[in-house]
């Protein structure tokens, strides 16, 4: 198997300050938690600030130094998104979260992906990682890889200094002697265990892992334990490594906090773009839309506004859906500073079989054409602004269509479809039939009508509601006006229930 590793060891800094935008000069920021700085900025770094000083003596080497407090609830919500996002390159992905901060040893949030069926299909393992490090990049991530023929050694090898300087100019996966030679090689204090076994493992003038893996293994099961044997067992690839494999949900989610409230909306702009931008990375390589996308602006005290944006077709056009989004937030007024925001979309569709209506010969284009226009008048005007029709199935004329609540145009129907009457009908339906006078035998409306065309019988739902028998006819007064007029078989009585144009 091939296994790669990628390490967010600043994703403590990035969940709360990617949002900003790249440039300029920004303010020096500090990570802290437990009354310690566990990151900082590059400005924070050039002000001599470094991981692990206090509040107080990194206050003094900075007065305006920015503190953020940690927040690891949002850090494993920023670990599963990118899990989702390793999802739509393989099958089998594990996040592991970073562990819990102490004086002297913490480890970094990690990502696992299984990579030995994936060359081929991304042009090469070159243009694979360079995809995946172009991708992070682009969110704002930083990371370090490491391959390796276990998530173990992967781990270990992201560490390596020459591993990842070979990774990043490789075009074929290593070879087993390589693999070997490199753990080899490693240093002892790059295990994946806590610092007193390094110290012990020191102390016993093992520095190399070359020195441990030729040690007998009673001995050294006896001076560190049966599970640093197993340990080692998976590291040199003897034994398996226990994986936990991510399962996502058909949905997409992610956020970006703002370190200083934004209060106009043309400051959200930049993230709401890198929100999108992930979204239809993600959707197009599971081949997935998103009807509706739901913008969630955060304010303080857990207050936060909805901003919906429906999408009527297959629609993975990164400017599109930025279009529709700033239409949508034109008609916002900020009445409170947004401390962040979230992109939410709670049912993903297979974009596949949509493309299948969409016909040959640029129909689909100018389909598409519609939809977009469709779509730029619901975010202008509002969901309730616009409405379609459809057929349905009924005898009664006045009960043959309904509203449509979300209007989709097709170049092609499929499925069973309700056929229409082929029979003249009016362009104007009257809401209700309207009695007409009778006298003598003759029928007035503005003036005396003529019966023109008919009878045409229509009678249906008599078992639910008894007979609704009628005969339909055209008729014409004095005007040149042509109407549409029915006697009710019951009542004997006659009726106008539309108008010709």
């Amino acid at each position: 198997m091939l296994w790669l590793c990628i390490q967010f060891p600043r994703l403590p800094l990035e969940v709360l300050t990617r949002a900003q935008q790249q440039g300029g000069k920004p303010s020096p920021q500090v990570v802290v938690e437990k009354q310690l700085v566990i990151d900082r900025n590059t400005a924070a770094s050039q002000c001599g600030i470094e991981a692990g000083l206090s509040i107080t003596t990194a206050l003094t080497l900075c007065a305006n130094l920015q503190l953020l407090q940690r927040d690891p609830q949002r850090e494993q919500r920023e670990l599963q998104q990118l899990a989702q996002w390793g999802y739509s390159f393989t099958p089998l992905v594990s996040p592991r979260p970073a562990s819990p901060t102490s004086h002297s040893e913490s480890t970094t949030a990690q990502l696992y992906l299984e990579l030995s069926r994936c060359p081929h299909a991304n042009g090469g393992i070159r243009a694979l990682l360079e995809q995946l490090d172009c991708e992070l990049e682009q969110m704002g991530i930083n990371h370090l890889m490491g391959l390796g023929h276990s998530p173990s050694a992967a781990y270990m090898l992201s560490q390596l200094a020459e591993h990842r300087q070979w990774l990043a100019q490789t075009n074929t996966p290593p070879s087993p002697q390589q693999w070997k030679q490199w753990i080899n090689s490693a240093p002892s204090k790059l295990l994946d265990c806590d610092n007193k076994t390094i110290a012990k493992l020191y102390a016993c003038g093992i520095k190399r892992v070359s020195q441990l893996l030729a040690s007998p293994l009673s001995e050294v099961g006896s001076r560190f334990g049966h599970s640093f044997v197993d340990y080692l067992a998976r590291l040199s690839g003897s034994r398996q490594d226990p994986v936990c494999l991510y399962s996502p949900p058909v949905e997409f989610r992610s956020e970006l906090f703002f370190p200083s409230p934004l209060d106009s909306n043309e400051q959200l702009l930049f993230p709401i773009g890198r929100l999108l931008r992930e979204l239809c990375s993600q959707l197009q390589r599971r081949q997935l839309y998103a009807p509706q996308l739901h913008w969630y602006m955060v304010f303080g005290q857990s207050k936060e506004h909805l901003i919906s944006v429906e999408v009527s077709s297959p629609q993975l056009d990164l400017q599109h859906l930025i279009a529709l989004t700033k239409l949508q937030l034109e008609s916002v007024t900020l009445e409170q500073p947004i401390q962040s925001i979230r992109l939410s979309c709670n049912h993903l569709l297979p974009l596949e079989q949509e493309l299948r209506d969409e016909g040959f010969f640029n129909q689909g284009n100018r389909v598409q054409r519609k939809r977009r226009l469709l779509d730029k008048l619901k975010a202008r005007l509002g969901h309730q602004a616009l409405s379609g029709i459809s057929l349905k199935e009924s005898a009664l004329p006045e009960q043959t269509w309904q509203s449509a609540d979300a209007l989709i145009i097709k170049s092609h129907s499929r499925g069973q479809q309700i056929t229409p009457i082929k029979a003249p009908r009016p362009n104007w339906l009257l809401p209700r039939p309207s009695k007409l006078e009778s006298t003598e035998g003759k029928l007035f409306y503005q003036g005396e009508l003529q019966l023109l065309q008919g009878p045409e019988r229509v009678d249906g739902h008599w078992w639910q509601h008894g007979r609704h028998g009628r005969n339909y006819y055209i008729a014409k007064n004095a005007g040149e006006q042509f109407y549409w007029v029915f006697q009710d078989l019951t009542t004997q009585e006659w009726f106008l229930h539309g108008v010709y144009s």
